[in-house]
């Protein structure tokens, strides 16, 4: 239980994901927006949500049927999440736009114009799928829960809640183009550029951040 209080940062750390962020915003933006957000946003969620109670399941059977070896998974898991993190943070870094060239879009984004309600959960499903930064934080979430037996209402509750702080940056976008100011438009059509160009740079800090959290972790069970 009393590891509960790190869902906050690993779910602050999901939040944080310019390209997801990138797409749902292109989406707002589409002429079917407003019937293609919800759906991706919804599609997107629910995957976090599926991922946290894997991590959940895994951690609690886990630890009913070994004990202590419990704790050594745990401490495995940390290790490796730390030393893979910090593998993301040197290869974004390495992959930045270099001598002032501009960033390169995704492929995927021209095609988002034409967007469907059906494309848009498939968006939302690959998105959430291969997040490199997300999958291996909602299954540490997951098994933070799973270790603390909670009852299975309450686990359940908090996944949910972990994968709904995870997906807020998504909902915000489709609330503000609501109003459908061309003011509005135009922010949002400045904030994905802006996250595209940036991509790399504030993935590489959030990944350095998420190795060092990992790193953290790793000291204190070692020295406890």
């Amino acid at each position: 239980m009393n590891d509960l209080h790190n869902l906050l940062p690993l779910a602050v750390g999901m939040l944080l994901s310019p390209l997801p962020i990138v797409a749902i915003v292109a989406i707002v933006l589409a002429p079917r927006g407003r019937a293609c957000a919800p759906v991706y946003t919804a599609v997107y969620t629910l995957v976090a949500f599926a991922a946290t109670g894997l991590g959940a399941l895994g951690a609690a059977r886990a630890s009913a049927s070994s004990g202590p070896a419990a704790q050594t998974v745990s401490l495995i898991l940390a290790i490796v999440l730390g030393l893979g993190f910090t593998v993301f943070a040197i290869v974004n870094w390495m992959s930045r736009p270099k001598d002032g060239k501009p960033a390169t879009a995704p492929t995927w984004l021209a095609a988002i114009d034409s967007v469907t309600p059906l494309s848009a959960a498939g968006l939302g499903l690959v998105m959430a799928v291969t997040n490199s930064k997300n999958i291996p934080l909602e299954l540490k979430a997951g098994a933070l829960i799973g270790e603390a037996h909670l009852a299975p209402l309450a686990a359940v509750g908090l996944c949910l809640a972990v994968a709904m702080i995870g997906s807020l940056l998504l909902v915000i976008p489709a609330l503000v183009q609501l109003t459908g100011t061309a003011r509005v438009l135009s922010a949002l059509q400045a904030l994905k550029s802006q996250l595209i160009t940036h991509n790399a740079a504030m993935m590489t800090v959030l990944f350095a951040i998420l190795a060092a959290n990992e790193l953290a972790q790793v000291i204190h069970r070692l020295a406890a």
